[in-house]
């Protein structure tokens, strides 16, 4: 009897061991076979994901393009998903979207806790206020006392109620079960503040009011935090293509590489950009990609500079000044390694 159960153990042992490398790479391997990539998307307050004449815009479908340029040589080849702040990586560990964008935070927390992966930073979002306009106030000690309607998030009241003590407003916070909830309050000026992220502070959710209501963004930044796409976390190829894929972007800029030169820069003597635009097709290789899909992908979609742009900036609905998301030799926190070999 013992020994049966000594084979029964070595042979669970020698399973695992066998269906263990089946499994990876399988988020990468059904991107390939069914010629999309899913992802999942914010599209509260159409800041990050929103459709204009028929067509996904946002910096969420800027990410999804770019991974499905590079993977699948289509930069349309995308399924955009939206979910809400629960459903995400349910959505992610069940296999119903392949990369997790929504403005998500990345953080110690997430990362353990989750079965979810996160390759590399794209950019920096930050958690802010508006306000019935004060025109008197310099600072958010004019705001002291105020009321503050907030939604439901566990992420956004933990840091509203950090800031309001470490700064002594006095801040009276108001949860309420949703933003539309939280915008209503604020616009029958029942509350005086509402706090949430800039992105959706900037969109055009916030810019239709009533006549005798006028609301200003706050300049006060309450907390910049690092997002981008999450993945599955057990596809390590995947991995190291968004890694390296956002890296490139930023890279791009760095060495003023855009969509519309990057012809120009075929036959360059720098050696980072040989690296990173030559096609390593032994690296390519190991990731199940043809060698030109750097290449192609800042083409089609440009430099992280242009991706910023058309998905936050000068080029979005948002409008908005890359200040953290500017890159680090210009003051910001944007930065991409050595593309050395």
């Amino acid at each position: 009897m013992q020994k049966r159960y000594v084979r029964f153990f070595v042979f669970a042992l020698l399973s695992l061991y066998f269906i263990a490398p089946a499994q990876a790479g399988t988020t990468l391997n059904r991107i390939k076979q069914s010629g999309m990539v899913r992802c999942g998307v914010r599209t509260t307050a159409d800041a990050y994901a929103y459709k204009k004449d028929d067509e996904w815009h946002g910096i969420d479908v800027e990410i999804c393009r770019l991974a499905a340029s590079a993977i699948l040589s289509r930069p349309d080849a995308v399924q955009i998903v939206p979910v809400n702040r629960e459903e995400g990586f349910a959505f992610l560990e069940n296999g119903q979207i392949d990369l997790l964008n929504a403005a998500t935070p990345w953080t110690m927390e997430q990362d353990l806790r989750s079965n979810a992966a996160f390759p590399a930073i794209f950019y920096h979002s930050a958690l802010a206020f508006i306000g019935h306009y004060k025109p008197e106030a310099t600072s958010m000690n004019d705001y002291k006392g105020a009321k503050v309607c907030v939604d439901p998030s566990p992420f956004l009241i933990r840091e509203l109620d950090t800031y309001n003590k470490k700064h002594g407003l006095e801040l009276r916070i108001m949860k309420l079960p949703s933003l539309a909830r939280a915008k209503e309050l604020l616009y029958l000026k029942r509350c005086d503040l509402l706090f949430d992220r800039l992105e959706t502070l900037h969109s055009e959710y916030f810019k239709k009011t009533p006549a005798d209501v006028d609301l200003a963004v706050l300049p006060e930044i309450v907390r910049t935090y690092p997002t981008g796409p999450f993945i599955r976390d057990d596809d390590k190829e995947l991995f190291k293509i968004l890694r390296w894929l956002i890296y490139a972007v930023i890279k791009a800029e760095e060495k003023g590489i855009t969509s519309q030169n990057i012809e120009d820069f075929q036959n360059t003597e720098d050696l980072e950009i040989q690296n990173l635009l030559g096609g390593d097709k032994i690296a390519s290789d190991k990731l199940g990609l043809d060698k030109d899909w750097i290449y192609r992908a800042i083409a089609e979609q440009g430099n992280y500079n242009e991706i910023y742009q058309r998905g936050l900036g000068s080029k979005s609905i948002l409008n908005l000044n890359r200040t953290a998301n500017k890159p680090a030799k210009n003051g910001g926190l944007i930065h991409a390694p050595d593309f050395y070999k």
